[in-house]
């Protein structure tokens, strides 16, 4: 999982010689609201190896050459912004073109070899009417910011990007081969200089060459519907060169990924870690990972690795998961035997042939100081209930699902009762709060509770919560208030005369 993100990162870093970029693009192109943070390190080293070697072949000068362009105008911040709208709604646009197109290629009764033949035939009648659409398209980014791009017809700086969607969206959707990173950079960098030439004489303080605006188009444009704004920030600052323009950069992507919101242009892409498989576990049960097999281990049965398979046969449970822990001449550890390498014997060699035989070398065995999340993650992973626990050779017992979540919840509620037992200047208040409450409706971090006190967490509907500032309080809610004990009148009277129990 960690070599593909670092893959991403090497081959983007090398090919648009952009390593910083390329890297944190692998850490932050997964998820739609988070980062892959334990590829970050990786993803950096593979990166610059990447553009290294790249780089002794093709040389290190920017793709786009290095552009001159600055940003000494406050004022044109303001125009940034309007970009920034309009980028995030052209975003919008490419995504839902890209797989509409997808979808109607997807429903339309032709053989599949027909199908990118039927794309690259409207691709090149669009070719005929507008050659600009086709290819990658870099020249024309290059050409929109240089100072002649003033001398470029207008209708096709205007036209290009959208051109650009739908000859990119034939052109994949119908089966063909090709990116999306690309066109997307390149749409976003003709929808600046489509800006720049509808009011470069109109509005003040226009910059003098439309380059800036070419740049920060293609950060807000792609940088948004990708969900990666910081590598393509980034990015684009390598490929082209020039790092005078983040503060611009700054507000068109962020209020093109605002509008944006959850569209994005990768449809794999997942919400966040939490989502992940990879994750799942550790973030639905963040205290798992402070806990240890150590903690849930059970007794486990065990048979003499000597045993017959016919005599050991009653014991497997027919599924692929089943499995038996045997152990060796000494009373350690042997192995274990599954179904499935029950199913490589004969049946005719089953009498006389050992269980040890049956020693499957890729079953799941846990350590003993291995983290609780971990190991969960490895039996649902296998779809297993259990796995036996071995330290140095030794059979401690078994983990199982069941025994795990019963450990979690026994632990959770003794870290609630341990709260009970605070020194005498430390008490813990509950509260009920009212519809009328000066709270209710309010974000934890605007409510602004008293100095000294601590909302440790909050019951609503039986369910608890622990809040972080972020979390709204709602009318019902049964909040949980660490305080000094002489704060309970203080208290009484901020959440509007609530009903105080000390716990």
């Amino acid at each position: 999982r960690i070599a593909v993100a670092a893959g991403i990162g090497a081959g983007i870093g090398a090919i648009f010689k952009a390593p910083l970029g390329g890297a944190l693009l692998a850490a932050e192109i997964l998820y739609i609201h988070d980062l892959e943070v334990e590829a970050l390190i990786p993803g950096l080293i593979a990166s610059i190896v990447g553009y290294s070697v790249f780089g002794a072949f093709f040389g290190y000068d920017p793709i786009f050459g290095a552009i001159q362009a600055v940003f000494n105008q406050p004022i044109q911040l303001v125009y940034y912004a309007i970009l920034g709208v309009i980028c995030g709604l052209v975003g919008i646009l490419y995504a839902k073109s890209f797989y509409g197109t997808h979808e109607i290629f997807r429903r339309i009764r032709l053989p599949r070899w027909f199908k990118p033949a039927l794309g690259g035939l409207l691709v090149g009648l669009m070719g005929l009417a507008m050659p600009q659409c086709l290819h990658m398209g870099y020249g024309w980014v290059q050409l929109a910011m240089d100072s002649e791009a003033s001398r470029l017809p207008l209708w096709i700086i205007l036209a290009l990007p959208f051109v650009k969607i739908l000859s990119t969206s034939l052109s994949i959707s119908s089966g063909g081969s090709g990116g999306i990173f690309g066109p997307g950079m390149v749409i976003g960098g003709m929808l600046g200089a489509s800006f720049w030439r509808l009011f470069a004489d109109i509005l003040p303080g226009m910059p003098s060459n439309p380059a800036p605006f070419v740049i920060i188009g293609m950060i807000g444009m792609f940088g948004g519907i990708a969900h990666a704004p910081l590598a393509v920030m980034l990015m684009v600052a390598e490929m082209t060169g020039n790092l005078s323009l983040l503060a611009p950069a700054m507000i068109v992507v962020a209020i093109s990924t605002a509008i944006v919101g959850d569209n994005t242009i990768y449809k794999s892409q997942l919400p966040d870690r939490a989502s992940s498989p990879a994750h799942r576990v550790r973030m639905s049960f963040p205290l798992l990972s402070s806990l240890l097999v150590r903690d849930a281990i059970s007794p486990c049965t065990t048979l003499s690795g000597n045993l017959p398979i016919n005599a050991a046969k009653p014991y497997f449970v027919r599924d692929p998961a089943s499995v038996i822990v045997f152990l060796n001449e000494t009373g350690n550890f042997g192995g274990v035997a599954t179904a499935r390498q029950l199913n490589k014997i004969r049946p005719e060699k089953t009498g006389l042939t050992p269980i040890s035989s049956l020693d499957d070398k890729e079953a799941v065995i846990l350590n003993p100081e291995e983290p609780m999340d971990t190991a969960l993650e490895q039996l649902t992973t296998r779809g297993l209930s259990w796995a036996p626990v071995v330290e140095s050779g030794r059979l401690l017992g078994k983990l199982t699902v069941k025994d795990a979540i019963a450990t979690y919840r026994h632990t959770l509620e003794r870290s609630i009762r341990r709260t009970t037992e605070l020194p005498g200047n430390i008490a813990v208040f509950e509260a009920k709060l009212n519809p009328s409450s000066p709270v209710v409706g309010k974000l934890l971090r605007e409510a602004h509770f008293p100095a000294d006190t601590l909302v440790v967490s909050i019951v609503r509907q039986g369910n608890t919560i622990f809040p972080h500032a972020d979390t709204r309080l709602e009318p019902g809610d049964i909040i949980v208030v660490m305080a000094d004990p002489t704060s309970e009148t203080a208290l009484h009277t901020f959440l509007g005369n609530t009903s105080i129990s000390s716990r």
